[in-house]
């Protein structure tokens, strides 16, 4: 078969196509080679379940994805296919953006997945792709404590789930991964840190804010409630002097 280009290669989580800028995906085994007295390998044996990665990069386009909502995803998975490659038994580990001066905001996300995929590659491609609203830093702002933080450069939002496989005897597919341990962290870049922290870390409530370039109404409203967890000052030659904070978020 002959090499496939970019626009030849559809990506779909959950029955939804996806606009990727980037995307890879892999399958790992974990091999234990069982040696004989003479130090001979007798074989390879498994000691896990095969295990996959999906990792992607695409623009926000309206409000993000159900199934990219790490806080309000559940337990059950979910399944794609890549280049015409399908995997099932996915879950979601993490999404994160950034927001940057004059720039389109790029989600990147990553799954876990259990098991192989088909091993027919095949070229596909989705016409409806275009949108006409895409999230952008022009009108996207970030607001809440600390308050004397008023002049934000930029700033990111991630989240992160601990993924945790349940194998039965006999199984080489587990019959269920667990969702532990999902953490929000908010950083910012502005023209102060704020009050100095804690011990246990000041509390910070912020809520940023997407926008379309286009359009007046917020796309979609991201929160992290928490403490901060770390502030820096940075400034380098014929530049200005800048702050940032990040914050940190324990989700049930």
């Amino acid at each position: 078969m002959a090499f496939l280009k970019y626009e030849d290669v559809l990506l779909k989580v959950a029955g939804e196509s996806i606009f990727a800028q980037q995307a890879s995906i892999n399958v790992n085994t974990s091999l234990q080679p069982v040696r004989l007295i003479d130090g001979t390998i007798h074989r390879y044996a498994p000691t896990n379940g095969a295990r996959g990665t999906l990792s992607f990069s695409h623009y926000l386009t309206g409000s993000i994805a159900s199934f990219l909502d790490v806080t309000g995803v559940a337990e059950t998975s979910t399944n794609g296919s890549f280049g015409g490659l399908t995997f099932n038994n996915a879950y979601l580990k993490s999404m994160q953006f950034q927001v940057q001066p004059y720039a389109p905001i790029l989600v990147e996300s990553s799954f876990d997945f259990y098991g192989s995929f088909s091993s027919s590659i095949s070229s596909s491609h989705d016409t409806e792709l275009a949108k006409d609203k895409y999230s952008h830093s022009i009108k996207s702002f970030v607001a809440g404590t600390p308050s004397n933080m008023n002049h934000t450069l930029s700033f990111g939002y991630s989240v992160q789930a601990a993924r945790n496989p349940v194998y039965l005897a006999g199984e080489t597919t587990p019959t269920r991964v667990t969702k532990e341990a999902t953490n929000i962290q908010m950083s910012i870049q502005g023209d102060n840190i704020g009050g100095n922290i804690n011990d246990g870390g000041t509390e910070a409530n912020l809520k940023c804010s997407i926008f379309d370039i286009n359009d007046s109404t917020a796309l979609q409203h991201f929160h992290c409630s928490g403490r901060i967890s770390q502030q820096e000052l940075n400034v380098d030659q014929q530049g200005y002097l800048i702050g940032g904070i990040s914050v940190i978020q324990a989700h049930q």
